[in-house]
């Protein structure tokens, strides 16, 4: 990152910026422009240095050539103004270039519209989760166009913190990051700062995103287990997931369980009711709690349900991890027949997914 900014502190010696613009990265300008019709702005000259003096100096855009001299003054209205500026001696050599890029701040649709990224709720359009408390975090977009016409540049912060990040190579929607400080025994102070940069053709998009680790970890999805003890005794248990922090002591998770009818798939919503002492599951009707313990004991036979588990941090308000569920051998064969009556019609069928018994 420190070679990455006096990269940038050189690069600006060769421009002379006016106004709101900003070098976002080496030989790389940024220029505001309000696109609202008959609005004067002072951000739109932009004056470019060749870093090379004499009169033969001279300016190409496209290949075309735009102007002489070691300076070069260009006025940004448009997409069409902007590009890439290239300045050449005598015997054509490029000598330096800079590639201008307009953001627009106000249009027709509003301040700062946006449409590289596809908006995922009101104006949030980057999803960030860790799976624990390591200090890596993965953050995820969508993109409104073909990931080969765009590009992305991503970059974390935190003070007194050194956070390195890694783009995707193909379908560039999504960005590992480490923080290599982390200390996960330790209370957040501030939170990580993640910013993305979307450049389509002249066009340039700024995309930010705060948060605590603590607020986006997310458990990867627990294992269940079923055993059967005979006279229709049942003990269902589940597993913290291998990827969880420990000790456990600290890192504590609670769980949501569900005893469904198994017609219903996990996301169906049930009366959430205290837990009975004898951790009985009711032989009619659909059951749920939430619990600190990895295990259930039944004393019917589990045939006419679906058991479904996840978990989140006891302590945060974060996210669920996604649902495990375990079923009965009849059901998983009732469910098989369907897919293959349907696949002779060549139709598709969704069901509840289940892990296989054991």
């Amino acid at each position: 990152m420190d070679l990455l900014w006096s990269l940038l502190s050189i690069t600006c010696l060769f421009l002379q910026l006016e106004g709101c613009t900003r070098v976002i990265k080496p030989n790389t300008v940024v220029v505001d422009v309000d696109m609202t019709l008959n609005t004067p702005s002072p951000c739109r000259n932009v004056m470019l240095q060749c870093g090379e003096h004499g009169p033969s100096v001279y300016w190409q855009k496209e290949k075309q050539k735009i102007g002489k001299g070691s300076e070069l003054t260009i006025h940004v209205d448009e997409f069409l103004d902007a590009g890439n500026f290239t300045c050449h001696n005598d015997n054509g050599d490029i000598l330096n270039h800079t590639l201008v890029l307009i953001q627009v701040t106000k249009n027709n649709r509003g301040e700062y519209p946006k449409q590289i990224l596809q908006e995922i709720s009101d104006q949030i359009y980057i999803k960030c989760e860790t799976k624990n408390y390591s200090g890596v975090f993965e953050c995820s977009w969508n993109l409104n166009m073909n990931p080969n016409s765009v590009q992305i540049l991503v970059e974390a912060h935190r003070s007194n913190s050194s956070i390195s990040c890694t783009v995707h190579d193909q379908d560039k929607s999504r960005a590992v990051c480490h923080e290599l400080t982390y200390c996960p025994f330790q209370e957040e102070l501030e939170k990580v700062g993640f910013n993305l940069y979307a450049i389509d053709g002249s066009r340039f998009e700024n995309y930010s995103s705060e948060f605590f680790l603590a607020d986006i970890v997310k458990p990867e999805k627990v294992q269940i287990h079923k055993k059967d003890e005979g006279d229709k005794k049942v003990v269902v248990s589940w597993e913290y997931p291998q990827s969880w922090d420990h000790p456990h002591s600290y890192f504590p998770l609670t769980f949501e369980v569900k005893a469904l009818k198994n017609k219903h798939n996990c996301n169906h919503e049930v009366r959430s009711d205290p837990r009975t002492p004898n951790h009985k599951v009711p032989h009619k009707g659909s059951y749920h709690f939430f619990t600190e313990e990895t295990s259930l004991q039944l004393n019917h036979s589990t045939k006419k349900y679906v058991f479904c588990v996840r978990a989140k941090d006891m302590y945060c308000n974060s996210p669920w991890s996604e649902w495990s569920a375990i079923c009965s051998k009849k059901l998983r064969i009732k469910k098989q027949r369907n897919e293959n009556r349907d696949r002779k019609k060549n139709s598709k069928r969704s069901d509840a997914l289940c892990m296989p018994s054991l």
